[in-house]
């Protein structure tokens, strides 16, 4: 029986050198509102940052009893096209040693790498082979374009898809606009970042890629959704995916009728964007569902698994669960 895997769960620290969060991204409502949804208590994140989160991420995963094994995601500084890297301008890093650290620490987690192509040629196929290779090996490469500033259909990323094509190692990229990880200025040009037909060049060099969120908009107001492409592409490409990841959040809960309507149920793949909150599911979004069940959801205590309930309970297909077993990095799978 193939394993139940996350493929998209964050963690972030700020005390190690190698590492970084913005203080506009602390100061953010929706930081605040995720320590609240997760019981964080602003004293326990004075006296230890890094451990705080970590030892949160860790506990959702042991404690998960109908997920086996969850992809926890590091994320690169921003880089400029001449490899300069721009530290400060960087929203969010979390450096690939730190989750392999973490990643070491317990049997549920696999490492989920991620090395900005614009660090060139020459290091950035010295670090992506280092992630490839581990220990641990890197079950995928995580990249948030809009975010990192990357844009993926430059030719000059061909190095990068080759190699990932030949590992058999997965790209996850964020599509769609971008709202937890500060976007530097302009938003505007660089929310455009997120347009899943950026892929192409990488999928038509062999790369497996599964879209983060299924490209879909976060907010109803949003202008940006680009599902409808993506539905087209999946249609060309064989090796195109999508995780449903954060869609049990209240802005997104209305968006999983038109990913069911638009995208083969075959090509998509579980994620929660854990510890992004996961919003208990309303009786309305899940056709058929008794409230005995609906009850049973809602006493969940793990997020992970109430992420997955719910996924299932809205009419996502049981092989969301496991299709990333058929995906992943064979030998990460296998450490």
């Amino acid at each position: 029986m193939l394993p139940t895997i996350d493929i998209h769960i964050h963690v972030a620290a700020r005390d190690r050198a190698d590492c970084r969060l913005a203080e506009s991204l602390l100061a953010s409502p929706a930081f605040a509102y995720m320590l609240v949804a997760n019981r964080v208590r602003p004293s326990q994140l004075r006296k230890d940052f890094d451990g705080t989160i970590r030892r949160r991420v860790v506990a959702a995963l042991q404690g998960a009893r109908s997920v086996d094994r969850g992809v926890v995601l590091a994320l690169d500084a921003i880089y400029r096209e001449d490899g300069t890297r721009c530290w400060d301008e960087s929203g969010m890093v979390v450096s690939n040693d730190y989750v392999m650290e973490l990643v070491r620490s317990t049997d549920k987690a696999l490492f989920g790498a991620s090395v900005h192509p614009n660090r060139g040629e020459r290091e950035g196929r010295a670090e992506l082979e280092r992630c490839l290779e581990g220990p641990p090996p890197a079950a995928l490469v995580k990249w948030i374009p809009n975010s990192q500033l990357i844009d993926p259909s430059q030719p000059r990323h061909d190095w990068f898809y080759k190699v990932l094509a030949a590992s058999g190692v997965p790209l996850l990229c964020h599509c769609g606009p971008e709202y937890a990880v500060p976007v530097p200025a302009p938003q505007a040009q660089h929310q455009r970042l997120g347009d899943p037909r950026r892929l192409r060049r990488a999928l038509e060099l062999g790369v497996t890629v599964i879209v983060a969120h299924a490209a879909t908009r976060f907010f109803p107001t949003d202008a940006e959704d680009y599902l409808a492409e993506l539905g087209q592409m999946m249609q060309e490409f064989p090796s195109l995916f999508a995780d449903v990841s954060a869609f049990c959040t209240l802005c997104r809960l209305g968006t999983a009728r038109r990913v069911l309507d638009t995208l083969p149920p075959d090509r998509l793949v579980l994620g929660s964007d854990f510890p992004i909150p996961v919003t208990d599911l309303p009786p309305l979004l899940a056709e058929g569902l008794s409230v005995a069940e609906h009850l049973e959801i809602v006493a969940l205590k793990n997020p992970l698994d109430k992420n997955l309930r719910q996924l299932l309970a809205m009419g996502f297909p049981a092989s969301v669960a496991t299709k990333a077993a058929e995906l992943l990095s064979p030998r990460a799978l296998a450490a």
